[in-house]
């Protein structure tokens, strides 16, 4: 997997694709993770693996050969790993680089199917596989080292004792999942959900791992005092199992929950956000070219239609409107503040009434200091709003416009007032531009005409207008040599619906792509501890199992009580990890809207899809790996 994801990295033929940048940076990072991942794993499963052959390593020194003959043994055994793993992996990682190539391509909408191979991928991933074989040879000799040929000897079969109640600690880990949960569930904005993740993401992983170390004994110790319920073959043996060992299973379904959560979270967000693209395209385009002009409509307006016709470019079922740059700050009770707070981030924009008349059709009268809220994004319930020493009196509020399009935005809150004239806007604009300081460019009107132009006449008419720069009140003027340092402003901006389509689906595509190598990478992890974790127990329940028969248990009664405890082990991760998805949900939901989409209906679609489908491959490999404990256990 690492080998696969390095060869697209640093293949020539990823600059070949659109957005090729961005989608490094996220091959990057997520070469980064895997790595990460794969260090974290080995380690894990070779020490596993070496408890289990401590035995082995105590005999060898009880037959006569010395602690360094056992350390050298080892090293060379994971030397020999090492060139396997190096030459298994470097086929299987070229393979599957040109198998996911093509998956990445189909995502992207791209044509170009040719993957060069890449030997500094294989020499930077051997480097890094080097290094943790190197890692497991220190971790070996240590363990080797350290202990006398009895413990070695005994080490395989030593079990865990029974971990003691700490009511203080179930209690920690709680609040500790109630202040992740808390921390998901209260974001207003897009902006306040990226600072506050993180933070909720360590609360609940530390909360998870109190919650099985300690919380789950805490209710087993209960359960074992309520005699009733105790004192019952399939509850006896399977409490007292669980809780002899609890503390070595705490961990284990720590990971499992926690990977299993990352899963959900990773193939949910990529996938709702690849899916929505279309839907987000289509609400923001009321045509499928729109032009944004800094300046008054009629002025605009007049321009872009002269520039078409001198470059011989139809504009065709033409709309436009003019709006007030956005106001960012903080809104309270009614009151606009020129604060920017993440908890409460306001965007405001300013409409006249004969804009909206033009729009929907619909005629208006209102009076001065009377507006029309429409709250776009978030919600408002005040009676007015205020700006400094201006205030609108709300006299309605509509739930949508007319060919006006839908824009998601990182703020939590968006207003459009609709005001009787551009007299009531222009003062309340001018002292948000002196509140906001030199530093901020002013406020002012904006323009933006929405027309059907074909792909190729758009690109034109962007060539075009960015020879142009709207100069304060001056007329839109050309840049010619010599006159570029006296001109100011930004130029006319042309967005296309194939435009735009192309730069989301790369970057959605691409985010996509990293999120199934990860999601299947988890689910990897999962079933290779949920493997270790029969084997070890189940060795560890054997003796155990057959004592109970000898003592008059029937086998059916063993099968029974085996079913249940690994049902119990099995499925409390998933159920787990469906609860903190749950409560992430709304935060994954904000911040998908960072990158242009909101729909909260396909979101919720596309997450119940993913949790349904991990669901069944968590459920393929508990029956898989049950087997195994079966056929150690079972007599």
């Amino acid at each position: 997997m690492n080998l696969m994801i390095a060869t697209i990295l640093f293949s020539p033929s990823l600059k070949k694709l659109q957005g090729s940048g961005s989608f490094a940076l996220l091959l990057g990072l997520g070469f980064i993770v895997l790595s990460i991942f794969a260090t974290i794993f080995m380690i894990y499963s070779y020490r596993f693996l070496l408890k289990r052959r401590t035995k082995e390593f105590g005999l060898y020194n009880i037959l006569g050969l010395k602690k360094r003959h056992i350390v050298r043994i080892s090293i060379l055994e994971l030397l020999m790993m090492f060139v396997a793993t190096v030459i298994a992996g470097t086929l299987l990682g070229i393979i599957l680089a040109k198998f996911f190539y093509l998956i990445l391509i189909r995502l992207l909408g791209e044509s170009y199917f040719d993957l060069a191979w890449s030997p500094l991928a294989v020499g930077i991933v051997t480097v890094i596989f080097a290094c943790i074989y190197l890692l497991l040879a220190i971790i070996s000799s240590l363990s080797i080292s350290r202990q006398s040929s009895l413990e070695l000897l005994k080490n395989a079969s030593k079990g865990e004792k029974e971990p003691k109640s700490r009511g203080l600690l179930a209690l920690l880990g709680i609040v500790s999942l109630g202040i992740g949960y808390y921390l998901a569930v209260t974001v207003t904005s897009p902006l306040d959900a990226l600072t506050k993740f993180f933070i909720a993401v360590l609360f609940v992983i530390f909360g998870t791992l109190l919650f099985y170390l300690s919380f789950t004994i805490w209710l087993l110790k209960r359960q074992k005092k309520n005699k009733a319920y105790y004192y019952q073959p399939k509850h006896f043996i399977t409490v007292s199992s669980m809780l002899y060992r609890m503390k070595q299973n705490a961990v284990g379904l720590a990971n499992i929950t926690i990977l299993v959560t990352m899963t959900f979270v990773t193939l949910a967000t990529t996938v709702g956000l690849y899916s929505s693209i279309n839907g987000f395209l289509d609400d923001y385009f009321v045509r499928n070219t729109i032009i944004n002009i800094n300046t008054t409509q009629q002025r605009a307006t007049s321009f872009i239609d002269q520039v078409a016709e001198e470059n011989g470019i139809p504009l065709k079922h033409k709309i436009s409107y003019e709006m007030s740059n956005s106001m960012i700050g903080a809104m309270q009770n009614g009151k606009f503040e020129n604060k920017q707070k993440l908890a409460s981030l306001t965007a405001v924009n300013f409409m006249t009434a004969k804009t909206y008349e033009t729009l929907t059709g619909n005629t208006v009268h209102l009076r001065d200091h009377e507006a029309i809220v429409f709250p776009a994004v978030g919600s408002f319930k005040e009676s007015s709003v205020q700006f400094g020493q201006y205030t609108f009196n709300i006299k309605d509020k509509i739930n949508r416009i007319r060919n006006f399009p839908s824009i998601s935005l990182t703020a939590s809150n968006w207003l459009i007032l609709i005001v009787n004239s551009k007299a009531q806007i222009q003062p309340v604009l001018e002292a948000a531009s002196k509140a906001a300081g030199s530093h901020a460019a002013p406020l002012s009107m904006e323009t933006t005409i929405s027309a059907d132009v074909t792909r190729e006449d758009a690109k034109k008419l962007n060539h075009v207008l960015s020879e142009y720069r709207v100069d304060g009140l001056k007329p839109i003027q050309r840049i010619d040599e010599g006159k570029e340092q006296a001109l100011s402003g930004p130029a006319p901006s042309v967005i296309s619906y194939d435009e735009m389509h192309k730069q989301f689906l790369s970057f959605a595509g691409g985010f996509l792509f990293i999120g199934l190598v990860l999601g299947f990478t988890f689910i990897l992890g999962t079933a290779l501890i949920i493997y270790y974790k029969q084997i070890s127990e189940g060795e560890q329940d054997k003796r155990s199992f057959e004592i109970l028969q000898e003592v008059g248990l029937s086998g059916a009664e063993v099968r029974q009580t085996i079913r249940s405890q690994v049902l119990l082990v099995f499925f409390l991760p998933i159920v787990v990890a469906v609860v903190h998805f749950g409560f992430a949900f709304i935060m994954i939901q904000k911040l998908i809207s960072l990158f242009g989409t909101t729909r909260l209906g396909l979101l919720l679609l596309t997450s119940i899809g993913t949790i349904a489908v991990v669901a069944c491959i968590y459920y393929l490999i508990y029956k898989q790996t049950s087997r195994a404990y079966f056929q150690i256990v079972e007599r």
